[in-house]
């Protein structure tokens, strides 16, 4: 029996559509760059045997910036990769806790990834790795590039076999600004079981079809703001799993890609939750989806106090869908539960244009609750008080 209960939830079946939720929105706010701050106690990663050619693997120099800077008796560690090179990288973990408070990882120049061929294991879970560090700031300043040259990891083996590109795990008072990411072997960036985290004017790209290359993922964590960055995928924009709550994303350029999505919770009857989330002066453009919220039946949990608000969506084939039936090879249309159905829905100030003059727009919902105002275009009858 499915037990999800969902707030915000409708599904719409917009093809070549435009919509706009809760208002127009005015623009994204980008603030490009962060000014660099003097440390006294810098590790640079070519003190330390780094080249930097593009070609000699530096992966032991990093680890030993890392250790002498995490191991400094200080409040301002900073390791620095420096601008000018490319830094050949296999893969790594930085290790805390550390000695220091707080420790910056500066990221100016670029960190590539290996080819798959040179990888000894070629299900890492993994490229660059940052567990149970409190207080890390890891900022690029608007220059530095991490790309995992996915290409080669595309077309082999499921998505299971292929690593994450950066992941942050187990963590408080993150901060994670100014980077370009490029074609990660799957997701660009993922966040697990970490409290407190500001992630800001990122950059990330792949191709529309490189598969499950997701922005950011997000799981088992809380007290997250993310804003102003640009997200070109091919998948997600960003993905909100189980465990998570009070996240707060702004000021997103989303597209191509999937979206934005919660979920997909409940596989394999799993119990999960979200809530406490927020997203708002965003633009979608030519997604697949937009903003969605997706579950298994036969999971339990919750998906509760969900906004979208004050997004534009252009040219997005699905802008907002609620699926409590969730399953990624099924086409069909989806619904709410009948047994526990969709409940608490709120629209307000929306406006559904088609893109030509000559299509038209639809809203479709089933066991769908809640309250409709304020000019709804199309009429959104199949929501029930």
């Amino acid at each position: 029996m499915e037990t999800f209960a969902h707030v915000l939830v409708l599904w719409w079946v917009l093809l070549g559509s435009s919509i706009v939720i809760e208002g127009n929105r005015r623009g994204l706010i980008r603030n490009n760059h962060t000014a660099s701050t003097h440390f006294k106690t810098t590790q640079d990663v070519t003190n330390f045997g780094a080249v930097g050619d593009g070609n000699t693997d530096d992966s032991k120099a990093f680890l030993s910036a890392w250790e002498a800077a995490c191991k400094k008796k200080t409040n301002n560690a900073k390791v620095t990769v420096p601008s000018g090179k490319t830094f050949l990288v296999s893969p790594i973990q930085f290790e805390g806790p550390c000695t220091s408070n707080s420790i910056t990882f500066e990221i100016l120049g670029e960190i590539v990834a290996p080819p798959r061929s040179a990888w000894t294991k070629k299900s890492a879970d993994e490229w660059l790795s940052f567990h149970r560090v409190d207080g890390l700031i890891v900022a690029g300043n608007g220059q530095g590039v991490i790309d995992g040259r996915g290409e080669s990891w595309w077309t082999h083996g499921d998505d299971k076999s292929r690593p994450t590109a950066l992941r942050f795990s187990h963590c408080n008072e993150l901060q994670v600004s100014g980077l370009k990411h490029r074609n990660s072997q799957k997701n660009h960036v993922s966040i697990n079981g970490c409290n407190g985290a500001t992630i800001s004017n990122l950059d990330i790209r792949a191709p529309a079809k490189s598969p499950n290359t997701d922005g950011i993922d997000i799981s088992a964590s809380t007290n997250l703001h993310i804003n102003n960055c640009l997200m070109a995928t091919g998948d997600d924009c960003i993905a909100i799993n189980g465990g998570t709550s009070n996240v707060d994303i702004s000021n997103i350029a989303c597209g191509p890609g999937h979206g934005i999505s919660i979920g997909s919770l409940g596989k394999d009857g799993r119990h999960d939750e979200v809530e406490g989330i927020s997203i708002t002066n965003s633009i979608f453009t030519r997604t697949d989806n937009g903003v969605r919220i997706k579950t298994w039946q036969g999971g339990s949990g919750f998906a509760r106090n969900i906004t979208f608000s004050k997004i534009n969506f252009i040219a997005a084939n699905n802008p907002v869908i609620i699926d409590q039936y969730y399953c990624p090879t099924r086409n069909a249309l989806t619904n709410c539960s009948q047994t526990v159905p969709c409940t608490g829905i709120i629209m307000d100030d929306v406006d559904i244009e088609p893109v030509y003059p000559n299509d038209s727009t639809t809203a479709r919902c089933i066991n769908a609750h809640g309250t409709a105002a304020h000019a709804l275009h199309p009429a959104v009858d199949c929501l029930r008080n």
